[in-house]
Order: structure tokens, then C-alpha cells, then sequence
């Protein structure tokens, strides 16, 4: 039910990041639950206090060391999935190690009043990888869209919504530690069922076998698999690492009956997969794992010497709330 960071900053104090138009969406959620729970918590919107700018790349580290003391070229200092407070600039701000676009990558998390210097400092910093031809540059939400349907990152409302459960979504991981434990939460029993009964639904990741196709993909098209429509695309970009357009949706099992994992699975990789698109069949590939960097080296900071693009994106944004 959301598309946000929950950073724990103290026993009692936590740091809720959102972007864009689902902050409203998950303000509303979390603010209703806390409502019906009675949980002692107090929400607060924090949103012109702060603003992120995200600076992902293979050279994103060297990029943000030459501006800080605080070792963060050593992976101890900052793992994957947490949060640390540094100085940058000389500016005070929360440095989280997170990526939506699949490489090594930050979030700074910065007061509004300090917001300006840093990203003017960061633009300085990248002028001797500049002179190196390592090309530093502003990216948008276009670049993230294609990036991140390369690594087969969810967005919500496309790729998810409050009709599509985790298991359904390929993303059960987020579920299954407390499934584990005895602990109540919501949906708890919709998911035990599932497991227990199999899915009749499920995400599936097509890229178009064309390169450069002339007419894109724009959502709400067919799936088809062995001849038979079995679903519609939820989303679609083109992936300019894998030079193809990808595509999104959800199938149906055959004759709506449940099937396991490892069934449903077997099942979509003995079909023979196409998309319909104005009258058109588009021969498609299936692809289970995300189609760029499936191992999720590139978070690790792992690049292949052959593989190093020269670039860092540096993306600036001003919607965060706490």
C-alpha cells in the first residue's frame, strides 16, 4: 500500500521519504491507520524542510568523497539499506545508500536552506571527472523510469495497486519474514491463503524481440502466450542498456485455476510469448529475472572493466516528506 523509505533514526524517532504524487496516497494510509490503531505515534509532514538529491553512477562514490571526511568509499561505513549523518560541503544532511535505478548510488537527504549549495558543490566536484571525459549530468524521471524497468523495480500504481498482493507482484520477500513469525498484520491471511492455494495471477517482465522498433509501447496492450490473450501491459519503457522496449503485466493461470510457484513458473517458460498491439502479434522474450544486471552487482559497486559506463546521474528533486 505505499512506494516509500521508512529510516529508523532513533528508538522513537523514524524518517519517512515518498516522491511524487503517492506521498499523498501514503499520508493518507499511514495517517488512517494510526488513527484506527491508536498506535502512540505522531505523524509530520515535513516536506518543505527537506529535499534529496540522488547521485547514482559508478563514479557516484568518488564523486561524494572528495566533499566529505566521512569514509564513505568503505562498505562498512555505509551498507546497502541504511543511513548515515555526514557532513558534505560543510552542510549537515542524512546520506542514504539507496538506488532506484539499479546502481551504486545515494540519496542525500538534505535541509531546504542547504539544498542549493550542496547540489552546486556536487556540480564543482564533478568538474575534474569532466576533464577526465567521465561526463557528469542532470537525469530526470525519464531516465529512472527506463533504468528502473531494466531492473525490474515495481511502481505503484502501474506495476502495483491495491488490487495485486506481493506474491502476485513477484516481491513476496517483503512479506515473508513476518509470515514467518506470529505477528498480526494486514492481509496476513489473504497471503497465508495464497500460499497454501498457489496464485491465478502473476507479474511477467516481455521485452519486444525487435531493436528500435518505430512504434513504441504505451500500456494497456495485450499479453499473449501460445496464441491465447492471457493479460494486459501495466507499464512499459525502453531499456537503452538491454536496447529493447520492456514491458509489464499480469497473466492469468489457465482456466483461473491456482498453481505454485514452481508450476506457474514452469508454465510461463514452456509458452511462446508475443504482445498485441494494434492488430499486430510483436514477438516477444520472457524474461524471470530482471533483464539488466540480474545479480545486482552494480549496487555492490562490482563493474566489469569492459562494462564502467562513463557516467554519473545526478537527479534533483524537491518532494520528501517526513
Amino acid at each position: 500500500m505505499c512506494d516509500l523509505t521508512f529510516t529508523k533514526i532513533s528508538d522513537e524517532s523514524f524518517y519517512i521519504a515518498a516522491g511524487g504524487s503517492t506521498s499523498t496516497h501514503d499520508w493518507r494510509w499511514i495517517s488512517t491507520e494510526l488513527e484506527k490503531t491508536g498506535f502512540a505515534a505522531t505523524l509530520r509532514d515535513a516536506s518543505d524542510e527537506y529535499c534529496m538529491i540522488s547521485v547514482q553512477g559508478p563514479h557516484s562514490r568518488r564523486l561524494l568523497q572528495s566533499l566529505t571526511d566521512a569514509p564513505i568509499s568503505q562498505d562498512d561505513f555505509l551498507p546497502f539499506s541504511s543511513c548515515q549523518t555526514v557532513q558534505l560541503a560543510g552542510h549537515e544532511l542524512m546520506m542514504l545508500r539507496l538506488t532506484f535505478v539499479g546502481e551504486l548510488g545515494y540519496e542525500l537527504h538534505v535541509p531546504s536552506t542547504s539544498a542549493v549549495p550542496v547540489y552546486q558543490a556536487i556540480m564543482h566536484a564533478a568538474e575534474p571527472l569532466l576533464a577526465e571525459g567521465l561526463p557528469v549530468s542532470n537525469a530526470g524521471y525519464r531516465a529512472i523510469d527506463s533504468m528502473s524497468a531494466e531492473k525490474g523495480y515495481r511502481h505503484w500504481h502501474a506495476d502495483l495497486s491495491s488490487r495485486d498482493t506481493p506474491f502476485e507482484a513477484g516481491i513476496g520477500f517483503v512479506a515473508l519474514a513476518k509470515l514467518k513469525t506470529s505477528s498480526p498484520f494486514l492481509g496476513r491471511e489473504a497471503l497465508e491463503r495464497q500460499r497454501a492455494e498457489g496464485l491465478r495471477r502473476r507479474l511477467v517482465c516481455l521485452t519486444l524481440d525487435e531493436q528500435n522498433p518505430e512504434e513504441p509501447l504505451h500500456g494497456r496492450e495485450t499479453l499473449w502466450r501460445d496464441g491465447k490473450c492471457v493479460g494486459f501491459v501495466r507499464s512499459t519503457a525502453y531499456g537503452f542498456s538491454v536496447d529493447r522496449q520492456i514491458a509489464y503485466g499480469y497473466v492469468d493461470a489457465p482456466n483461473d485455476e491456482p498453481m505454485k510457484p514452481k508450476v506457474f513458473t514452469q508454465w510461463l517458460k514452456e509458452g511462446h510469448w508475443s504482445i498485441g498491439d494494434r492488430g499486430k502479434q510483436r514477438p516477444s522474450t520472457l524474461s524471470l529475472k530482471s533483464p539488466f544486471d540480474p545479480k545486482n552487482s552494480r549496487i555492490k559497486g562490482e563493474y566489469p572493466p569492459q562494462a564502467v559506463p562513463t557516467d554519473s546521474a545526478i537527479k534533483f528533486k524537491n518532494e520528501v516528506f517526513a
